[in-house]
């Protein structure tokens, strides 16, 4: 029986005297452990050091500490790569996001409101360009040349775990965080915050170290540089709430390196889809119209376990596949970019598909959804579908018994081309049982993959025998020496 997971559960959003604005996602993704492999972490470490970190600023109200807090981890990520943009502007994530019923500015938000907005490659963009407005609550439109960098990665870091939460702020500088703030948690002669009660989180931050011997978090907030310790915060490792929710930001891509990208989700992944059957092979597919004139660079998805094995798939309408990747198992749940070893010439109908498998959870797919009070989505109409272990397709979005959108972005970077490379376009490779020794003159490599998109082989002019496989059905990926690649389906029959 097919199932959708999807964890439904009442929006809590506490409020204090001097804090307020963060929303906590009802799905609860951090829920999760994963298992580290044995390192060395210092007993101190303080971002702050390596000059990455600018000084703390003032939301003056409540409502938009979470996207302060989005924007700073942004800042020190960029930084950190040499990337100096001055400060990131909250205004266009506590202002633009779609999909969430929660009004701009005064009603808070969360990170997962910002991941939304930044796979669709909004949300970014420096404070001088759009400056930090908190009684506008309208979107307003910027121009590209103002966002420094998009990013496409990032972390849901599993709940209460402390070396995780070190480890990604050693390595990308700061993680988002949030709390439930009152002042009277607040030890001032020890100069340490410490909840213990029973509200949930209110307030985001960003962390940007710790101290073992203070048994502490370093904090960046924005109150104002007059607030603690010139706006930064210790926060002790047991108050309830702190590490509940930590996201990092891993990715710094080029905003010149991609121009569009095509998706039919707003929301980004607030559930998830899949069988009640740990680990099978779950295929979801998107079709989109390219407009043309573009070469297909990257595929981004969301990933829903830690552990997952991923794998993309670029289909023809005629059902050629002219691109298919190896797998990638992935660490942390969080949003994932693949970037294609070579752009791939594209337009008109094509299929995007992603392939995931985890060995002992079936709930693999990301979905958006409507969850009362928190989303209501548009599901898209005869474009998405997803199948089990090679099954038939089941269609899902509007008019199905699954009105729901699949969160697979395509990124495309503009460029001439009449669309995907086929077969047809080259000189023949394959003659039904062997790879042609012609084909060698122009192709510098085929890889022989199952027809259910496992690879099997890479051929090579100095090895290109396919007698130790048995007949059937296969996908060729070749990869020519003038930088194209095409996709071909051959049937294999031995001499």
């Amino acid at each position: 029986m097919k199932k959708v997971h999807l964890l439904i559960i009442a929006i809590l959003v506490a409020t204090s005297a001097f804090a307020g604005g963060y929303i906590t996602p009802p799905t609860h993704f951090h829920r999760y452990q994963v298992t580290h492999q044995r390192n060395t972490l210092p007993d101190a470490y303080d971002t702050r050091t390596n000059n990455v970190v600018l000084a703390p600023r003032d939301q003056q109200i409540e409502g938009t500490c979470w996207a302060f807090a989005v924007t700073d981890a942004l800042q020190v990520l960029y930084y950190k790569n040499n990337i100096e943009t001055g400060y990131l502007s909250p205004q266009s994530f506590a202002t633009c996001f779609t999909g969430f019923n929660v009004a701009p500015i005064t009603e808070g938000g969360n990170e997962q409101m910002a991941g939304s907005m930044m796979a669709r490659l909004e949300g970014i963009v420096t404070e001088e360009a759009l400056p930090y407005a908190p009684n506008n609550a309208a979107c307003v439109s910027f121009d590209k040349k103002n966002t420094p960098m998009y990013t496409l990665g990032w972390n849901l870091l599993p709940a209460d775990d402390a070396t995780a939460i070190k480890q990604n702020i050693m390595e990308y500088g700061s993680v988002t965080a949030s709390f439930y703030y009152h002042r009277n948690y607040y030890n001032k002669t020890t100069g340490i915050y410490e909840y213990t009660g029973d509200n949930g989180v209110n307030h985001g931050i960003t962390l940007i170290g710790w101290d073992d011997s203070k048994q502490a978090w370093l904090a960046k907030n924005n109150w104002g540089i007059y607030q603690f310790d010139n706006g930064y915060l210790w926060i002790s490792y047991k108050d309830k709430l702190i590490a509940s929710e930590c996201v990092a930001y891993t990715d710094c891509t080029p905003t010149e390196s991609i121009d569009r990208v095509y998706h039919y989700n707003s929301t980004g992944m607030v559930g998830t889809f899949g069988l009640d059957i740990s680990g099978i092979l779950t295929d979801a597919i998107v079709q989109f119209d390219f407009e043309g004139n573009e070469h297909l660079v990257a595929i981004g998805t969301y990933v829903t376990e830690p552990g997952t094995k991923l794998s993309f798939t670029v289909i023809t309408n005629d059902w050629q596949q002219p691109y298919i990747s190896d797998s990638v198992t992935i660490a942390y749940k969080g949003f994932y970019k693949h970037v294609l070893p070579t752009p791939l010439p594209i337009a008109g109908k094509n299929y995007v598909a992603v392939t995931a498998i985890h060995p002992t959870e079936g709930y693999v797919i990301p979905i958006e959804c409507t969850i009362p009070d928190y989303t209501q989505i548009t599901p898209k109409e005869n474009k998405q579908w997803v199948a089990f272990d090679n099954s038939d397709w089941m269609p899902l979005g509007k008019g199905t018994e699954y009105p729901y959108n699949l969160c697979i972005y395509a990124y495309t970077k503009k460029g001439t081309t009449n669309g995907i490379n086929t077969p047809a376009d080259y000189d023949k490779v394959f003659d039904g049982s062997s790879i042609l020794s012609s084909a060698w003159e122009s192709v510098k490599s085929i890889r022989l993959y199952h027809i259910n998109g496992k690879l099997i082989k890479t051929l090579t002019e100095q090895d290109d025998r396919l007698s130790d496989i048995s007949e059937g059905v296969y996908i060729l990926s070749v990869d020519r020496k003038d930088g194209t690649t095409y996709g071909e389906k051959i049937v294999y029959q031995p001499k």
